[in-house]
């Protein structure tokens, strides 16, 4: 045995591996979603007050200006084309009215310019209105169901057929084609439709009253006289009078020269104006 004393043997394992990590900027602090709410909202109202300008200053409407601004970004390249979905109803027959008429003139109109004007709210502040562009027809001739077998003689002295006929009257009035444009901008809850009604009603009444003022029965009964002894004579072979009855003096018109005011307005004569 040696007399060295035993040198033990130094433990040489690594270490362990620690990662200290040393936070050299300070933590930022929470601010909550308060500063993008208000931030938000600032954006919102300076689109609105751009948007208010745009309507100020070019008279547009809100929809015109959108629309614009769409164009001018290439929004309308990436929409998708409007679709319109129709679902139709069943048909309800309201009544069956027999026609023995010979209408003999047909009178095509056009008006542009239909202005209505709404009242609403206090002072007027829920007010708006619109143009209208309006096409129609009024058509006149003869009731043949009041001709009766008095009403046709045959006059041999002269051999000459004679047949008294009511006097001229309107057949119907109707508007085949209503434009509305040039709405006013309004922060209420304008009633378009409403409106359009409105402008109908007002160009079917002009439409009755200028054709009357024209001359369409005169026109109607010159026609009226040709046709009727042109078709008489044709079956005949002989000459054939048409002899008008006077007129009874009070203008009789067909329910459809007749229109009604829109259910539920009223037109002001104070200030000029429709009120609902």
């Amino acid at each position: 045995m040696s007399d060295q004393p035993e040198v033990q043997a130094e433990d040489l394992s690594p270490l362990p591996h620690t990662d200290t990590v040393y936070e050299t900027h300070p933590r930022r602090q929470k601010r909550g979603c308060a500063p993008y709410i208000f931030g938000g909202m600032g954006c919102l109202l300076f689109i609105v007050v751009i948007l208010g300008a745009l309507i100020f200053f070019t008279g547009s409407t809100l929809t015109n200006v959108i629309g614009s601004i769409g164009g001018l970004v290439g929004v309308q390249q990436f929409s998708a084309p409007p679709e319109a979905s129709i679902v139709s109803s069943q048909t309800i027959v309201q009544g069956i009215q027999p026609l023995g008429q010979l209408v003999s003139v047909s009178v095509q109109l056009a008006k542009a310019g239909v202005f209505v004007g709404v009242g609403q709210g206090v002072l007027n502040v829920c007010g708006y209105s619109a143009n209208h562009a309006v096409q129609g027809a009024v058509e006149a001739g003869i009731d043949l169901m009041q001709i009766g077998e008095d009403d046709v003689r045959y006059d041999a002295a002269r051999d000459v057929y004679v047949i008294t006929i009511p006097a001229p009257q309107l057949t119907s009035c109707r508007v085949e084609m209503i434009d509305q444009y040039d709405e006013s901008v309004s922060t209420c809850n304008p009633d378009w439709d409403g409106v359009r009604q409105l402008a109908q009603y007002q160009a079917l009444s002009d439409f009755r009253d200028d054709a009357l003022e024209g001359g369409i029965l005169t026109r109607a009964e010159t026609e009226t006289r040709f046709v009727l002894a042109n078709f008489v004579r044709s079956l005949t072979g002989r000459s054939v009078e048409i002899v008008f009855a006077p007129p009874t003096g009070e203008t009789v018109y067909p329910p459809s020269c007749l229109p009604e005011i829109p259910i539920g307005w009223r037109f002001d004569t104070q200030n000029n104006h429709w009120t609902k």
